[in-house]
């Protein structure tokens, strides 16, 4: 029993490694769309690091910074920027404790708890920032039409943005509120245009909020940029719907290796006492260590293989 699990969880490993190291291939990206990311990395680099210096906002390499973002990226903003970082050192000791005193009252159990809290807390905050993203990249369309309505209807830019506050709804309309909140008590208009930039996820939005604030300082005429960014938008919103259906196809592969080889490890170890005594052994915890290589390689090939599918 113990020698089937232990080969079932290699094969597994080994099956997920080379099977998204091979996706990768799906991700052939074109040279306009290596133009447009170059042109979006050069306009907002400089912009989001001086604004998150400004706004006191963590840095996302640290613990407090990563979690930070993730829980603004889902739309939840919370006041103390320590918070999310917090829950997150919170939840995992809170769920060990109940693993190890109360089911199934052993180290091991624990461990599995915190790291399944862990885990659960960060796949909440991403499923809600995706799902935001999505809802605001499919409002971005109707924001580039009325802004430039506005515009064309000799409204100055501050006013054709403050006109689509009331005409968007929500995801984008709520931002778009703040912001008309933030100029109501004499907050200047580039500060708040970077205010709506820290809080929104969305790449075309980034780029969108980094070229107005260009134009608006420099003076230039923001409706043919506007126009243009329409027109990349509508482009990478169509490919964007072909990508995200080639990767909900392989969704459910990744979930399912995903929760089959802790499932196997834990079957293992509670089937049988004599496997519990061989996990504590040497050659146990190297077999261990193998597995856990091997599981912890082929999810971060996986994560990576689909990010690129998303970003070409």
């Amino acid at each position: 029993m113990l020698f089937l699990a232990l080969t079932v969880a290699v094969v597994i490993g080994l099956a997920i490694f080379f099977f998204f190291l091979g996706l990768g291939n799906v991700a052939s990206k074109t040279k306009d769309e290596e133009k447009f990311k170059e042109m979006v990395e050069a306009i907002t680099r400089s912009e989001i690091a001086i604004d998150r210096v400004e706004s006191n906002m963590p840095d996302p390499k640290t613990w407090s910074g990563y979690w930070y973002k993730l829980a603004i990226s889902a739309g939840y903003a919370p006041e103390n920027t320590s918070g999310p970082g917090y829950l997150a050192m919170a939840l995992p000791i809170v769920t060990f404790a109940f693993g190890f005193l109360v089911v199934p009252r052993d180290a091991l159990g624990g461990l599995a708890f915190a790291i399944a809290s862990i885990v659960i807390l960060r796949l909440f905050f991403r499923i809600a920032a995706n799902r935001r993203i999505a809802a605001l990249d499919k409002q971005l369309p109707n924001l580039l039409s009325g802004l430039r309505a506005s515009l064309q209807a000799n409204l100055t830019p501050q006013q054709a943005i403050l006109a689509q506050a009331e005409e968007i709804s929500a995801p984008l309309g709520d931002e778009l509120k703040t912001l008309r909140d933030e100029l109501s008590v004499n907050i200047p208009l580039d500060t708040a245009l970077s205010n709506l930039a820290l809080r929104i996820p969305s790449r075309e939005v980034k780029f969108l909020v980094a070229a107005t604030r260009i134009a608006i300082a420099s003076g230039t005429d923001l409706d043919p940029l506007l126009q243009t960014i329409q027109e990349i938008v509508v482009q990478r919103a169509r490919i964007a719907n072909h990508l995200a259906s080639a990767v909900a196809q392989v969704q459910p592969a990744i979930v399912v290796t995903g929760v089959m080889i802790p499932a196997a490890l834990i079957f293992s170890y509670y089937s049988d006492k004599s496997n519990q005594a061989f996990w504590a052994t040497p050659m146990g915890l190297i077999a261990l260590l193998v597995v856990g290589g091997l599981y912890a390689t082929g999810l971060f090939i996986a994560k990576k293989q689909v990010d690129r599918v998303k970003d070409a």
